[in-house]
C-alpha cells in the first residue's frame, strides 16, 4: 500500500517558533531512552525530521556522533548555529527530507523521530531505517501533547479557535484527508514490524507545565496546520482571537496543563 504523501512545506517559516516554544523532552525520559538503547557515549544517532534539535542536543553527549537531518534549511540553519554556539563538534546537519537521505548500512545504533514519524512515509522510512541500523539496534518515537490536548475549559476554547481560523483561512487540507482512517489500520507499531522491527516497550513521562498566552501563541504558530505562513495575513486576527478567549477562560493569564511525554521503543533484527 503505498505511503500518505503530505505536503513538504508544511513547517517552512516554524524554526524560530519550534525552538522557542516547544517543551523539551523531560531529562527522565532521555535519561531513560539512553538507557534502554545501550548509549554509552560510543555509536551514532540518528535523529530523523530533528526539528531545531529537540533530540539531538538532549542526546549528543550520549553517542560519539549524531546525525540531524530535516527537510526544512531554516531548521538545520538553527541546529548548527546552536552546535557552534555550544561548540559541539559531533553533530552532522543535514538538509534531507527523511525517506532522501543517503546513509550508510548498519552506521547508526539509535534512531530517533520526536512527533514526526506520523507524517513522513512511514514504510518507505522504516524501510530504510532498519537497513541504517546496527543489528538489534534501536529505533525510538518519541511525542507528546499540545496545549489543546485534554478538556480544560481553556484547552477546549484552544481547539474551538484553532479549528474556527483553520476553516476561515481554507488551511482544513494540510492533513490528508485519509489520515486517520491510515492510522488506524495501519498503526505505526504495525508499518515497523512489517519491516522486521520488534516492540520493547512503552515508556510515559507525565510533566505538570504552566503556559502563558505569549507561549501557547507561539507553539500554536509553531506547527504544521497554523503556521504564520499558513495563515497569511490572518495571523494577527487569529492571535488577537485567541488571546481574548484565554483572558476570557483564565483571567490570571495562567494556564495549567499535565502533558504526556512518550516514547515507544522498537528494536531491529539481528
Amino acid at each position: 500500500m503505498p505511503d500518505l504523501e503530505f505536503r513538504r512545506d508544511l513547517f517552512r517559516g516554524t524554526a524560530q517558533y519550534y525552538d522557542k516554544y516547544r517543551i523539551p523532552y523531560p531529562k527522565g525520559l532521555t535519561d531513560d531512552l539512553a538507557r534502554r538503547s545501550g548509549a554509552d557515549g560510543s555509536g551514532a544517532l540518528l535523529d530523523l525530521a530533528c526539528g531545531t534539535g529537540q533530540i539531538t542536543f538532549a542526546l549528543h553527549d550520549r553517542f560519539a556522533e549524531v546525525w540531524a537531518v530535516d527537510q526544512e534549511p531554516d531548521m538545520i540553519d538553527v541546529v548548527r548555529q546552536k552546535a557552534a554556539a555550544a561548540g559541539i563538534t559531533s553533530i552532522t546537519a543535514l538538509v534531507s527530507a527523511a525517506q532522501d537521505l543517503t546513509a550508510p548500512e548498519a552506521a547508526f545504533d539509535l534512531i530517533a523521530m520526536g512527533n514526526a514519524f506520523h507524517r513522513l512515509p512511514r514504510r518507505a522510512v522504516a524501510a530504510k531505517a532498519a537497513g541504517w541500523l546496527r543489528p538489534a539496534g534501536h529505533l525510538a518515537l518519541l511525542w507528546s501533547g499540545g496545549p489543546w490536548s485534554s478538556d480544560a475549559g481553556w484547552q477546549r476554547a484552544t481547539q474551538a479557535t484553532m479549528d474556527r481560523w483553520r476553516a476561515r483561512a481554507g488551511i482544513t487540507d494540510r492533513v490528508p484527508a485519509e489520515y486517520e482512517r491510515e492510522r488506524a489500520e495501519f498503526t505505526d507499531a504495525a508499518v515497523l514490524s512489517d519491516c522486521g522491527f520488534t516492540l520493547a516497550g512503552s515508556y510515559s513521562f507525565p510533566v505538570v507545565h504552566e503556559w502563558t498566552a505569549d507561549e501557547i501563541v507561539g507553539y500554536l504558530y509553531s506547527t504544521s496546520i497554523l503556521s504564520t505562513a499558513a495563515l497569511g495575513g490572518l495571523a494577527a486576527g487569529f492571535e488577537e482571537d485567541l488571546r481574548r478567549e484565554l483572558a476570557d477562560c483564565e483571567p490570571g493569564g495562567r494556564f495549567r496543563q499535565l502533558i504526556s511525554f512518550d516514547y515507544v521503543l522498537f528494536v531491529a533484527a539481528m
